[in-house]
């Protein structure tokens, strides 16, 4: 009895030898992403190009990680964990050397983010897997704590970064940072254990369709082209027919059946949309309506983040107290109001931005968890993994699109105006949180 003991005790302590390395690689890859969405400022002066061509680099790359955490996550069960982080970067690598040799071609520029942020999307979901797979039930909330201090930690690094590079480097220099990532492949394979698979498959037609929804949509908030819209709805059918019909799909028909889910799904969908939309607009309003070097609103953006991170730490206490639906409408509230801050005060002392930022950061910390709990609860425990995969993947597809319509709107209209309709589709997306599901008993 005591020998099983042992084993288990040397097989976790072995395990637990890895966590380190993958929390790095973790961090790196967050540091890399997030670096180059600050720098869509320089990216396009340099190129010449529109604020609404460049959003391209940072949508198309929120698209691919939600893609690609499915992707990782099917195929973890027929490949290795060690190999399918070799493979992310390789991607990494491959992605990031074509990336700064064609760095004034912006469709090839294209191309390198989307190979390079294929590699990127193996860290998170690579990392969350591992735990679960390798680590003692007991003391896996506490590892994947470490994720959520560590995403937190990498937009920090990560708006450092692209606004020092940018501004005493060039932008393209953030194409050979992520080449660092080759010190850790040794690593990864020395330390990573050699696993046991069996057979899965990945849902490539349904990943696809997906893909097909979500930039059907982008294309139409690019150019209003009606065209757009029927590619749109004719994806939206094949997608519910495929799902409806195929035994293999990623999701089951049934889950969208459950009222509950799609509510929340669609919340979610709009609320995340403004989370990044707004990230994506703070450098461009920045630079702009105060001439401030990437250098300097890179440091404008930290205590927003640092307010993140405090706040996500300390959710868990908080919630004690608080319900979903009381943590879920406390946290729009506040989002709403940090969008309506800066475009009542529009052009006032840049101090205006920084709480804006620190209150909207912190309720989106806020909120994640409440949300996602809500979303869990409404479909049975057995189901949770296949609905939280597909909760982050409408997550990603949702920042994507926000950014689209963000840059759309930088051409257009005044940034006065898109802060407050930021904040009028968070008001939206209150409304309907409350119609749909406020007004439904509490699950959770």
């Amino acid at each position: 009895m005591n020998t099983t003991v042992d084993l288990h005790e040397t097989k976790a302590s072995s395990a637990k030898k890895a966590v380190p390395i993958l929390l790095i690689f973790f961090v790196f890859s967050l540091i890399i992403d997030n670096s180059f969405k600050l720098v869509s400022v320089a990216i396009a002066k340099d190129l010449g190009i529109s604020t609404t061509a460049v959003s391209w680099q940072a949508t198309l790359a929120g698209l691919v990680i939600g893609i690609g955490a499915v992707v990782y996550a099917s195929l973890a069960d027929s490949v290795s964990i060690r190999s399918l982080l070799a493979a992310g970067i390789a991607f990494i690598t491959a992605g990031s050397v074509m990336g700064f040799a064609f760095q004034h071609s912006f469709p090839m520029l294209l191309v390198s983010r989307v190979v390079q942020t294929a590699g990127l999307a193996s860290a998170e979901t690579l990392y969350v897997i591992y735990v679960a797979k390798h680590l003692p039930k007991d003391e896996q909330k506490r590892f994947l704590g470490y994720s959520t201090s560590s995403y937190s930690l990498s937009l920090v690094i990560g708006s450092l970064t692209g606004g020092f590079v940018s501004t005493y480097l060039n932008w393209a220099a953030l194409f050979l940072i992520p080449l660092l990532s080759l010190i850790l492949l040794p690593l990864i394979l020395k330390y990573l254990p050699k696993e046991e698979t069996k057979k899965s498959r990945v849902d490539v037609i349904g990943l696809l369709l997906i893909a097909l929804i979500a930039t059907s949509v982008m294309l139409y908030i690019t150019d209003f082209n009606g065209l757009y819209i029927v590619m749109l709805a004719a994806a939206v059918v094949l997608f519910l027919l495929y799902i409806s019909k195929s035994k293999n799909s990623f999701i089951d028909i049934t889950f969208f059946k459950n009222k509950r889910f799609v509510s929340v799904l669609a919340v979610a969908f709009i609320i995340y949309s403004v989370q990044l939309g707004y990230i994506f607009l703070f450098p461009f309003l920045l630079e702009k309506v105060y001439g401030l070097h990437l250098d300097t609103i890179s440091l404008l953006l930290i205590p927003g983040y640092v307010t993140a991170v405090l706040v996500g730490a300390s959710a868990g206490t908080i919630s004690k107290y608080l319900s979903n639906k009381q943590a879920v409408s406390a946290a729009m509230i506040m989002i709403a109001l940090s969008l309506f801050l800066p475009a009542m005060l529009y052009g006032g002392p840049v101090i205006v931005y920084v709480i804006s930022m620190m209150l909207f950061s912190g309720s989106f910390a806020f909120m994640y968890a409440p949300l996602l709990d809500t979303c869990v609860s409404a479909l049975p425990s057995s189901q949770s993994g296949t609905v939280i995969g597909f909760y982050n993947l409408t997550l990603n597809v949702a920042t994507s699109i926000g950014i689209t319509y963000s840059a759309a709107m930088i051409e257009s209209v005044s940034f006065k105006m898109i802060l407050s309709v930021l904040a009028v589709i968070t008001v939206a997306a209150l409304l309907i949180y409350w119609l749909l599901i406020g007004r439904t008993r509490e699950t959770a």
